[in-house]
């Protein structure tokens, strides 16, 4: 478990998956609007993170100007089940 919430775990990564989730695909400063009350350097840490454990992926468009979209990669698709059970239990307990 302790392995797991080293990824997951802080006040903004669940967040930045759920918004990547939603979006599909998406460029960083919709994310930064969407995941309200995140700094860029809490989102550009957050993604680093995320990336470096392989639930997000960076997709460079190779163009100028510099165009770059973040989405769930399958590792990061096979934890949206569990995210929508902690969603709906949320909703019901708290």
């Amino acid at each position: 478990m302790s392995q797991v919430m080293e990824v997951v775990g802080g006040k903004w990564r669940l967040n930045v998956l759920w918004v990547i989730n939603k979006y599909q695909s998406i460029r960083f400063n919709q994310l930064k609007r969407e995941v309200n009350g995140i700094t860029t350097i809490m989102l550009t840490r957050s993604l680093d993170i995320l990336i470096t454990n392989e639930l997000v992926e960076k997709v460079d468009f190779q163009t100028l100007p510099l165009h770059v979209k973040y989405q769930l990669s399958s590792k990061g698709k096979s934890l949206m089940p569990l995210l929508k059970q902690i969603n709906q239990w949320g909703k019901l307990y708290l």
